[in-house]
């Protein structure tokens, strides 16, 4: 579980690592301790499931999401302990999940990004009444686990000024005036980055965020369902006959038909697919 949050190689200078990550703050990027997980895709468009697990790291669930926030960290240490309990050996295929969240901007792309749920898929699932709170449900055995954060961990002062700051009707009756509203914005910042600096990061996921197996868990209705094609063959067996160059190698130019692609299969391919 620990993961660098910088993996730029060793040749690197400390100055062009801060220009690369200028997004991620220093003090996060030299933390020691940090979730990183394991994942499993399919290897195309079409293909099938690929062995090889690729690495998630925290600077890249700050490059979907936008920019570090107390509430993206939550988030991904929640998923830290669930991925404990859920897949001992710390691996999961992104393709065989359905996850359950708050509609919020961290805590949606948290979901979305590291289950590869998706709302227009029926895969991404939504309701409001979560707080720092997910559902994952694995679809090729129907096992689900929910991860909730510990109530109290996270501060109610710090969650009331996030709630009111995003309160228009504050600033429009007068009770939070525009300058007040400005410096208060920068205030609960710095207060956020402390909670995190000195609560969070020193804490192991599962010693704030709990983990329980869930037995015929109700779900909320998915907003939309249609079909997820670059899952489709995710269970096809690996070709005996043809290997493909590129399947191994992702530097490798894709190879072009029928001058790198051998008999009978480029003659196959070049018959176009069977009708009907």
């Amino acid at each position: 579980m620990t993961t660098p949050i910088d993996d730029a190689g060793e040749e690197a200078s400390h100055e062009e690592r801060e220009e690369s990550h200028w997004e991620v703050p220093s003090w996060l990027r030299e933390a020691t301790e940090l979730p990183g997980f394991q994942v499993l895709d399919t290897r195309s468009a079409q293909g099938r499931i690929e062995s090889r697990a690729k690495k998630v790291t925290l600077a890249d669930l700050i490059l979907f999401h936008g920019h570090a926030c107390d509430g993206l960290l939550r988030g991904a240490y929640a998923f830290a302990a669930l991925v404990l309990d859920a897949f001992p050996g710390g691996v999961f295929d992104r393709t065989d999940l359905l996850v359950v969240s708050k509609n919020s901007p961290c805590l949606g792309d948290i979901a979305a990004y590291l289950t590869g749920g998706r709302v227009r898929y029926g895969t991404h699932l939504l309701d409001d009444s979560f707080g720092v709170r997910f559902v994952v449900k694995q679809l090729s055995t129907g096992d689900a686990w929910e991860v909730q954060e510990e109530p109290g961990f996270f501060p109610p002062l710090i969650a009331d000024w996030e709630a009111a700051l995003l309160d228009d009707t504050l600033t429009e009756n007068g009770t939070l005036s525009i300058v007040e509203k400005a410096d208060l914005v920068a205030v609960n910042e710095a207060v956020q980055w402390n909670w995190v600096r000195t609560a969070l990061l020193p804490s192991r996921p599962s010693e704030h965020y709990k983990v329980r197996r869930l037995r015929d868990a109700a779900l909320p209705a998915p907003l939309l369902e249609a079909r997820r094609t670059d899952v489709a063959n995710r269970d096809v067996p690996p070709s005996s006959r043809f290997r493909s160059p590129y399947g191994e190698r992702t530097d490798l130019p894709s190879p072009s038909i029928p001058a790198d692609v051998p008999e009978p299969w480029a003659a196959r391919y070049l018959q176009g697919p069977p009708a009907g």
